[in-house]
């Protein structure tokens, strides 16, 4: 036989070899997933549907024991479950000669998961044939028992080279229920400064950032850290309870914001002063309440002071009879000096 020959029978052989050694290692159970992306709700679940094929028509039964595997390191909870949620005994399926089953794989969004997180986790399994005792024994050299020691399975799925096909999921985590509120720090009219029955507005936008619809209730107040009376002000949030705003999911149909204003009109007899007014949003579904605030002031006004005629009068009158008393009193002082230079002479 030519060298030639020699060499293309061996590595025949080899290639041989090879394909038996790959296809003793490959499983007849395929993984199939209905979906690879998921939504995920913070301290919510979610759940894929994987079915579990079994192309193999020698063994009774096969063992298949599942594995999810988070290659980011950060393990989120799951389980892999039967279609009554009640999980399988060391996540072991058994599946009959050519049969399928039904496995549940459910996320949980907990401790390392938070809205905006995404996780990826890889679904494998590895699959063996059942083992059945026969009472062959393990000393015996015709051993076909299946077993070292015959007596139980010491070759389980779980350490079996038998690998199915990878199952690769894709987890968001999203806020179920949350807004943004942005408020103007200036009226329409220019300024924080306000007067006496005159209605100003603040306008705002509030933005439904969950990922679910939801609704809301408003509250508008003014406070005075003074103490001044606010009792008679008029203060209104500009939307009504139960505004209905979509969520960032994109199948909901709808708008995510909404345009409004807040309407304060001073009370006649507001004291002035510096005050402060807020608009409180709370979710009627449990979301966190959001707000914001501004500042609003009423300016002291300037006095001015009108002169009043009668006293005008009265000052006038005083200085007259003040002029009129000087030269009367030089006059006497004048006829007094006279006299007694007089009776200077006489004497």
């Amino acid at each position: 036989m030519k060298q030639w020959q020699i060499f293309l029978m061996a590595g025949l052989f080899l290639a041989v070899c090879n394909n038996l050694g790959e296809a003793e290692a490959a499983s007849p159970v395929y993984i199939v997933a209905d979906q690879i992306n998921f939504d995920i709700m913070e301290d919510g679940t979610a759940t894929a549907t994987l079915t579990l094929e079994n192309a193999d028509t020698t063994y009774r039964t096969m063992d298949v024991y599942l594995e999810a595997t988070w290659p980011s390191g950060v393990d989120w909870t799951s389980r892999f479950t039967d279609t009554n949620y009640d999980e399988f005994a060391n996540n072991e399926v058994n599946l009959a000669k050519g049969g399928n089953a039904t496995v549940l794989f459910t996320v949980y969004c907990n401790t390392y998961c938070e809205g905006g997180d995404t996780n990826v986790v890889l679904i494998s399994a590895y699959t063996d044939p059942r083992w059945y005792p026969n009472g062959n024994n393990a000393s015996d050299e015709n051993n076909t028992c299946g077993s070292d020691d015959c007596e139980t399975d010491t070759t389980p799925a779980s350490t079996s080279s038998n690998s199915t096909n990878t199952i690769s999921m894709t987890f968001t985590a999203r806020t179920e229920y949350a807004s943004s509120l942005s408020c103007t720090d200036e009226h329409d009219g220019g300024g924080i400064d306000v007067y006496q029955g005159n209605t100003y507005n603040w306008t705002y936008t509030l933005t439904n950032t969950g990922w679910n619809a939801d609704n809301y209730r408003f509250t508008a107040t003014v406070t005075s850290a003074s103490g001044a009376d606010i009792t008679e002000w008029l203060v209104e949030p500009g939307l009504s309870d139960g505004e209905l705003l979509t969520g960032a999911d994109t199948s909901l149909s709808g708008s995510s914001d909404v345009y409004s204003a807040i309407q304060i009109t001073p009370a006649l007899t507001a004291t002035p002063g510096t005050y402060n007014g807020q608009l409180v949003v709370s979710s009627n579904l449990g979301g966190q309440d959001s707000s914001c605030a501004f500042v609003v002031v009423i300016p002291e006004t300037e006095e001015v002071t009108t002169a009043d005629p009668a006293n005008e009068t009265v000052e006038k009158e005083t200085e007259e009879e003040i002029e009129e008393k000087v030269p009367s009193i030089s006059l006497i002082t004048a006829l007094i000096s006279i006299g007694i230079i007089a009776l200077r002479r006489r004497y």
